[in-house]
């Protein structure tokens, strides 16, 4: 975990050129510790950044750890922070419910999967084969048209996952800090595109899920330990004015075809855009 932090660390620090701040201005620059946010490479990053930019880096910039995305936004509001780094879809989401937050999108695309410990390969190859089966119908297609798109606006009403008696059980970690894809509602019922993706994965497999609540950060310690079979993960972090994919793997694991992609984004309270 360790390592993954230094890396989200040095992906934030870029993205702290992308918005506003002058050399001397100290930057306090919030994420969730997902643990499987990327950075791309280092050099090649910077270079494209102070190019279009001419922004350097503020060393004193400073950099909050946080596990839930209610607590940084909290911050945020209050100004404890500056800037808070998100996927697209949920900066956006979260912009739609506070008229004081604007979004600026970044230029790296976080490519989205599921992971499952090696020793499940059962489970790794029902999840894998859906996804597949679902790019090439048009059905994951309409589920973001549908299931994830339609939410921005208006926050998705929990559904019960289908049951299937005496069939397989496979626990999922959900956390709720992605919304409108991982979201967790009022009533502690999970919804939103991460529920109509394990719904239409159901139906196909014939498999039964169950949905076990973890903070964000706790989702590697959770697969291992076996208290879920499956949690959400970024398989990739793609650059497209780099031209570069980044990609980190835990050992003992296996991680599916990317299902979905967003653009990364930064959410700032409207007065310092």
């Amino acid at each position: 975990m360790k390592r993954f932090l230094a890396i989200i660390l040095a992906g934030l620090m870029l993205l702290s050129l992308v918005a506003c701040g002058g050399k001397d201005d100290v930057v306090k620059i919030g994420f969730i510790d997902a643990g499987d946010m990327l950075s791309l490479n280092t050099e090649e990053h910077l270079a494209h950044t102070q190019k279009d930019n001419a922004n350097p880096t503020n060393s004193n910039d400073k950099f909050v750890n946080y596990n839930k995305l209610t607590s940084a936004l909290m911050d945020l509001e209050s100004g404890k922070i500056n800037k808070l780094v998100l996927e697209g879809y949920a900066a956006d989401y979260v912009a739609a419910r506070n008229e004081k937050f604007t979004v600026v999108k970044d230029y790296r695309t976080a490519n989205f999967s599921m992971m499952t410990m090696d020793t499940n390969t059962e489970v790794y190859d029902i999840l894998n084969n859906a996804i597949k089966a679902m790019k090439e119908d048009g059905t994951l297609s309409s589920l973001i048209e549908n299931e994830l798109k339609a939410y921005i606006n208006s926050d998705p009403e929990p559904k019960d996952l289908p049951h299937f008696d005496g069939a397989k059980t496979i626990k999922v970690g959900v956390t709720g800090d992605i919304p409108p894809m991982d979201f967790v509602a009022t009533n502690g019922k999970a919804a939103g595109f991460n529920i109509a993706l394990l719904t239409e994965i159901a139906n196909r497999a014939q498999v039964n899920f169950e949905l076990v609540q973890i903070e964000t950060s706790a989702r590697p310690m959770a697969l291992s330990s076996g208290t879920v079979d499956v949690v959400f993960w970024t398989k990739s972090v793609t650059c497209t004015v780099c031209g570069s994919e980044a990609a980190e793997t835990i050992q003992g694991t296996l991680v599916t075809e990317s299902y979905f992609s967003d653009t990364n984004a930064l959410v700032i309270p409207k007065s310092d855009k």
